[in-house]
């Protein structure tokens, strides 16, 4: 973290622990390449970078631990853009720690969170907000997901602030210059010249920022909380919408008393479902704490998908849970159209409701359109079909809003005739804030706060 650090070789265990085919062991800085081909035997072959070598790997004693695949990276080539040797080993827990243990009694230490990707990123290997872009595609739960954050590891959203950011610096450097040289008459820019190219920033920069909506909705998905009275079919939609038997069903009346939760694919967005205890006035102690639950799932919930049964009439209990959920966005789900319809909607509850669908959850008919209509309430109309940049980091949306709050200072500053030192200042940090996204401008503290958030290993 801390160049003293940064000198250190660091080793770790870069696939998830557990018994699997094989486990990738990466090390990686100054001593990598020694300590692993001190302890790695091949049949003959040369030692190349980028070329993987089979051989055996011995611990401390001589003894040797497993046959592997080494793989050496050389400085500044590699991953980390230090020397990095990532080794391969047959995928038992026992075999990889052995691995380990006797790289760190080489003179290793076990990796810190992220401090693979810190390493990259402070080697000039990627920006910080492609590093960003790294954990979330480790991260991602969708296709989707996946596709925004290769994007952006790819620099996508770094490129994106280009122009913005050269359009500052030139403003910067005449202004610079003009206030240097006054004594040779150097001509400041005009107010009807640097407005228009300062509108054109902000309007980048704002554009932007308004991406971060959907980006929010991509990056942490949504939760939809399944509500209604007792036996209307919550459980049975809840397990057709997964299209697995994962709640109990029975014709008893609350039957679910805790919540249960699943996450589905809608259009690219994670969207966590959650299947609630009838809501009605309960007798049962335990039944009346899961209606408490649903209470609360409901209050934290985007969306709500109100659940009614098609063979009786709306009544009270249907009042008193549209009463809770009209404060947010709620589709309508007509539950046991193979019965006799007996159900009429009250004109206020099918005006406030963003969509509805007739659906039978015993038979399943109709849950395809069911879940159709919760997409199109869910992802907004300008999902983009992956062309469009997209901000889903919330750190990078306060750097764009503060960067607009300088850009329009600084110009406020410009329009009063103030002296150019005031506008300058302004404009400078709206520089310095667009830094702050892709770590030009970063901080340590900042640092060290969002690599702690990646897995070990990466």
């Amino acid at each position: 973290m801390v160049t003293g650090r940064q000198a250190e070789t660091i080793v770790a265990l870069a696939t998830p622990a557990g018994k699997g085919a094989i486990a990738l062991i990466r090390i990686s800085g100054p001593s990598a390449e020694l300590i692993v081909r001190t302890q790695f035997r091949s049949s003959g072959a040369a030692w190349e970078a980028r070329k993987p070598l089979l051989g055996s790997f011995l611990a401390a004693s001589g003894r040797p631990i497993d046959r592997v695949l080494a793989t050496y990276f050389q400085a500044p080539a590699s991953y980390t853009g230090e020397d990095l040797v990532e080794i391969s080993c047959h995928g038992s827990p026992v075999i990889a720690r052995q691995i380990l243990e006797t790289m760190l009694h080489a003179g290793a230490r076990l990796a810190e969170p992220g401090e693979f990707t810190m390493r990259a990123f402070l080697n000039g290997k990627m920006d910080l907000s492609q590093a960003e872009a790294v954990r979330n595609l480790v991260d991602s739960r969708t296709a989707f997901q996946a596709q925004v954050a290769v994007q952006q590891s790819f620099g996508k959203l770094s490129r994106a602030l280009q122009p913005a950011k050269k359009e500052i610096i030139r403003i910067l450097s005449h202004m610079e210059t003009t206030l240097e040289f006054v004594e040779d008459d150097a001509e400041p820019l005009s107010k009807e010249v640097l407005a228009p190219r300062l509108s054109a920033v902000d309007l980048l920069l704002e554009r932007l920022g308004n991406s971060f909506e959907l980006g929010k909705v991509v990056q942490e998905g949504v939760t939809v909380a399944i509500v209604g009275k007792p036996n209307s079919g919550k459980s049975s939609i809840f397990n057709g919408l997964l299209l697995d038997d994962r709640a109990i069903v029975t014709q008893l009346p609350g039957t679910t008393r805790d919540a249960l939760t699943e996450t589905i694919d809608l259009g690219g967005i994670p969207a966590r479902l959650v299947d609630t205890a009838g809501i009605r006035d309960a007798n049962d102690p335990v039944e009346q704490l899961g209606v408490e639950k649903s209470l609360e799932y409901l209050r934290s919930a985007d969306f709500a998908l109100f659940v009614l049964d098609g063979a009786t009439p709306f009544d009270d209990q249907d009042v008193r849970v549209w009463e809770f959920i009209c404060k947010v966005p709620y589709v309508l789900a007509l539950n046991k159209e193979d019965l006799p319809q007996r159900l009429k909607i009250p004109a206020e509850v099918k005006k406030s409701c963003v969509g509805d669908v007739s659906v039978s959850a015993l038979k399943r008919t109709h849950l395809e359109d069911l879940r159709q209509t919760l997409k199109n309430v869910i992802v907004p109309a300008e999902h983009p079909s992956g062309d469009g940049v997209l901000v889903t980091s919330l750190r990078h949306k306060k750097c764009l809003e503060s960067a607009r709050k300088h850009l329009q200072a600084g110009m406020e500053a410009y329009r009063a005739g103030l002296s150019e030192e005031f506008p300058l200042y302004d404009f400078r940090k709206a520089l310095d804030a667009l830094g702050q996204i892709t770590g030009e401008t970063s901080t340590e503290d900042l640092l060290k706060q969002i690599f702690s958030e990646f897995c070990i290993g990466k």
